[in-house]
């Protein structure tokens, strides 16, 4: 059912022809038909379809919908709210507003008298989505408007779900496990499989073959805490291409709603025997994803408990953020006047309506601008915060703007990236912060912007701030 990398347009040509030999780098993890700009690992992409699986009952998963665009289904998603739908980010187009559409009730999509089909007004991917990697794979899609009619919307579990549990997958992609043949579904398929360990998934290694031959793959030091992989070792079953933002769910009782715990994300293959589906782990995120509920939906599920929520966001912080540093460049480079910058970097008094103002270039390579140590003798933070504001001019949706730390000299290391696809827009000013852990007893810190860029991309900074918390 799942696939991983293939393009919308290669989906919504599937979709045409029913039947379509693969382009090359189709063999890549993603289970989706993604939009072309967001195609990224493109070796391990077939599996957005269930494969091995069976028609689903009418009406058994009415949260189950169908994200389309003008051409064609090439994702799945759930109904978490009346008018909230949970994907996988590297579902999102980037601009929801161009003609995404969901697809809610209907079980056979060549029917279109069947269900209701409602606009998609926003794409929120999770802030910590990697395409690179494919981690924290989650996405909130905003409705234009509620669903209409009474359609039983799925629980999001905040447990995490035991290993060997038994769950169900279902979508209307890929329903052929040939990675060189694709045979969408129209009706909505379904299968079983069971949750493994990480530890196991993260072991699994073995061969695929394609037109061209046979090649190795494995899952080697990719899978995070925020994934979940589940299998079927006795049949040959799985979710594929066009399956991908679909719910994994735990099936309840009738008259309780089904509990998801994951959504489909990528894997090797399509129902391969080495090769377990990795599906978005939702407990992992159940925070985010509640508050993101509670904030944007007209009537948020009770479950939710979103009156709570905002009370939490309201109390007292149990210990507030003690300012380390505030740099606002307004006389030069300040704490970041490194000799390790060299050229990509320049201070300016006033930029953009703001004083104070380094600007850091590419130049179709990495430009950086880096701070000295900056001490944290007799501190006792648990947590650290750099906050930034700054401007982007060119960057691209393969350009990123990424945040470095140092600490005691490169005792405790990190970084975090931003896309422009993802985080921030060129010409505006923009904030953004990173939090990270820190141990107790650190003496000294040190940061590191990097620019990365084919082209004449650069940024403007005009302040940063550094704060710890106990």
């Amino acid at each position: 059912m799942f696939g991983r990398y293939l393009t919308k347009a290669f989906v919504a040509q599937l979709a045409l022809t029913v039947a379509a030999s693969a382009t090359d780098g189709a063999h890549s993890f993603l289970r989706r038909g993604a939009p072309a700009h967001m195609v990224q690992r493109e070796a391990i992409a077939s599996r957005n379809r269930i494969i091995g699986g069976d028609k689903a009952a009418e009406g058994r998963y009415p949260y189950a919908v169908s994200i389309q665009d003008d051409i064609s289904h090439y994702c799945g998603g759930s109904l978490i709210a009346p008018d909230i739908v949970l994907s996988a980010a590297h579902c999102n187009t980037g601009d929801a507003t161009d003609g995404v559409k969901v697809v809610v009730g209907r079980h056979n999509l060549d029917d279109e008298v069947d269900g209701e089909v409602i606009g998609a007004s926003l794409e929120l991917s999770h802030p910590d989505y990697d395409p690179q990697t494919t981690d924290n794979d989650y996405m909130i899609v905003v409705l234009e408007r509620a669903v209409e009619a009474d359609v039983d919307q799925v629980q999001i579990s905040p447990d995490v779900v035991p290993v060997d549990s038994a769950v169900t997958v279902m979508g209307w992609g890929d329903t052929n496990i040939d990675l060189d043949i694709a045979e969408l579904a129209i009706e909505l398929m379904e299968t079983d499989v069971h949750t493994i360990s990480n530890e196991e998934c993260d072991a699994s290694n073995g061969t695929l073959t394609d037109s061209l031959g046979s090649y190795d793959e494995n899952y080697h030091q990719q899978i995070t805490r925020n994934m979940l992989c589940a299998e079927n070792e006795h049949e040959a079953t799985d979710s594929c291409q066009g399956d991908s933002g679909g719910p994994l769910v735990i099936r309840t009782a009738l008259g309780e709603p089904d509990l998801q715990v994951g959504v489909v994300s990528w894997g090797v293959g399509c129902a391969h025997d080495a090769f377990p589906g990795v599906y978005a782990r939702v407990s992992e995120k159940y925070e985010w994803i509640r508050a993101e509920v509670c904030n944007r939906s007209a009537d948020p599920p009770a479950y939710f408990n979103c009156g709570e929520l905002q009370t939490q966001e309201t109390s007292p912080s149990e210990s507030a953020w003690e300012e380390i540093v505030d740099e606002e460049f307004i006389t030069g480079l300040g704490i970041f006047n490194s000799h390790g910058n060299g050229d990509s970097s320049r201070h300016y008094p006033a930029a953009q309506n703001r004083a104070g103002v380094v600007r850091i270039s590419s130049n179709g390579r990495t430009g950086s601008l880096a701070s000295n140590f900056i001490s944290l003798t007799n501190t006792s933070y648990d947590k650290l915060r750099v906050s930034f504001s700054f401007f982007a001019i060119g960057m691209e949706h393969a350009d990123d703007l990424c945040l470095d730390y140092e600490l005691d000299n490169g005792a405790i290391t990190g970084e975090r990236c931003w896309s422009s696809h993802h985080a921030f827009e060129n010409n505006l000013w923009t904030s953004l912060d990173m939090e990270f852990n820190a141990s107790r007893g650190v003496r000294t810190m040190s940061l590191r912007f990097r620019l990365k860029g084919d082209d004449s991309e650069y940024v403007l900074i005009d302040r940063v701030n550094i704060e710890g918390r106990p």
